[in-house]
């Protein structure tokens, strides 16, 4: 399953005044170019679930925040918030379990209650470490597990800024031939995206003991081999210049 992330970014510039002045312009060029990069990326996220059925539900919201809390001091105590590393919650629900009869009747059967937590970390090794960790906290389920490249704005803006100088050359090549160069840039818009790839890690298991049992056998990060994959760029630009003839 691939996930696309995408951000545009768009700058329209025009050249008035100064540093247009003085020039006579003998018409525009227009040139559109793309470019490619591929980065690692850096940090991981994914979420935890926990949860609890019983038919009291006061027995049901106790025993989620027993096991809730034993998942997020585990988590915290494994991340780094001096890196950026953090936890938050992303989802509580309390929800009562019909059972409906042959004849449509709905009779109350008890509750489910459910906590789900992100997880952010700045480290792309250790994404089994916390699945094993987890897998010891009563959880129920594992999933949306994504990599991240934090640097993607930098990089992004990077790759813009040589399209950028890859537009005037071409440009300037064009209208070499022709006894014209480029004297002003008119307009400017560009745009940036990246795709990574998203590995597919559901560990959503029928029971509680089960999953916990599988953490509990697993001695090392092998358990939950994972392959993190590149971030791929993809940027575009698109600039129209005015000319004039070369001095």
């Amino acid at each position: 399953m691939k996930k696309l992330i995408i951000t545009t970014l768009s700058i329209c510039v025009i050249i008035f005044g100064a540093a247009f002045a003085g020039a006579v312009s003998d018409g525009t060029i227009d040139i559109n170019l793309s470019g490619t990069k591929e980065i690692a990326p850096n940090a991981f996220q994914m979420s935890f679930t926990v949860e609890t059925t019983n038919q009291d539900s006061q027995i049901a919201i106790k025993e989620n925040k027993e096991n809730s809390e034993n998942l997020y001091n585990a988590l915290k105590a494994a991340i780094n918030t001096g890196r950026g590393d953090y936890i938050k919650t992303s989802n509580y629900s309390v929800r009562p379990n019909y059972e409906y009869s042959s004849k449509g009747k709905r009779s109350l059967k008890g509750y489910t209650v459910t906590n789900s937590v992100i997880v952010f970390v700045k480290d792309t090794a250790s994404v089994a470490k916390f699945i094993n960790i987890a897998s010891t906290k009563g959880i129920t389920e594992v999933a949306n597990l994504t990599f991240k490249a934090t640097e993607y704005e930098n990089e992004c803006n990077a790759l813009l800024a040589e399209l950028a100088k890859k537009a005037n050359k071409r440009a300037n090549s064009a209208l070499k031939p022709l006894g014209m160069q480029t004297i002003a840039l008119k307009m400017m818009s560009t745009n940036c995206s990246d795709s990574t790839a998203r590995p597919y890690v559901n560990y959503a298991m029928k029971s509680n003991s089960r999953l916990m049992a599988a953490g509990a056998e697993a001695s090392t990060d092998e358990s939950a081999p994972i392959e993190v994959g590149k971030t791929v760029l993809n940027a575009n630009i698109n600039a129209s210049f005015y000319v004039g003839k070369t001095k």
